[in-house]
């Protein structure tokens, strides 16, 4: 057997030199490499690739944003967070307690679970506390969504959440009868960090304005 062995001989082709592939700016970079390869990708670039590989589809929730309470909504003004990591919370103190109609506050604030369910299926409108009173920044977006998850925690409640849409908010403080928001001479509901339940169909006020739900 030892004469079938196949011996490495000095005729053989030689191992592929090492090479370095780089690319700069949005340019793109083919090779061969040997050893270890590094990629750095935005993460626009990775999610985009997981969406198509299967791993991450697309979300589109017009279908469900469709079916949701069309007589009332959620507002909710925040001051120190922000809706970048899908989910927040909200102290139990400013949680349906003004800006709400009495019966709402009464019937919802137990938040048992089947009042939570009953809440998951409103609308939301989810802005921020105005930079000064009646006034946002003009690029400042407000998003609508949904509530996916609502959770009591000790003095606050933490929602779990996703948008489908967004306007600018500066739009909503110039408009707010449009949606059935309290404003008085001075201020606005948007001018102070809270959760109310609001009278109104919020799916019509989206479809009137035009606003893409994705």
């Amino acid at each position: 057997m030892a004469d079938e062995l196949i011996r490495v001989g000095s005729d053989l082709p030689a191992a592929p030199p090492l090479m370095n592939v780089t690319a700069t700016g949005e340019g793109t970079a083919i090779g061969f490499v040997q050893g270890d390869v590094r990629l750095e990708m935005t993460e626009e670039a990775i999610s985009y690739l997981r969406r198509i590989v299967g791993n991450q589809p697309p979300a589109f929730h017009a279908s469900e944003w469709a079916l949701l309470n069309s007589e009332r909504f959620h507002l909710f003004v925040l001051n120190n967070e922000k809706y970048d990591c899908g989910c927040f919370s909200v102290s139990k103190r400013i949680a349906l307690t003004k800006n709400t109609l009495p019966e709402y506050a009464e019937y919802f604030g137990p938040l048992t679970p089947a009042l939570i369910y009953e809440l998951l299926n409103m609308p939301c409108l989810f802005t921020v506390r105005n930079q000064n009173f009646k006034e946002a920044p003009a690029s400042l977006p407000a998003l609508v969504g949904k509530l996916t998850e609502i959770i009591p925690q000790g003095d606050c409640i933490k929602f779990k959440f996703y948008y489908c849409g967004k306007l600018r908010q500066q739009f909503i403080n110039e408009n707010m009868h449009l949606f059935n928001l309290i404003t008085k001479p001075v201020r606005n509901q948007l001018d102070e960090e809270h959760w109310s339940i609001r009278a109104g169909n919020l799916l019509q006020i989206v479809d009137q304005l035009g606003i893409e739900i994705r």
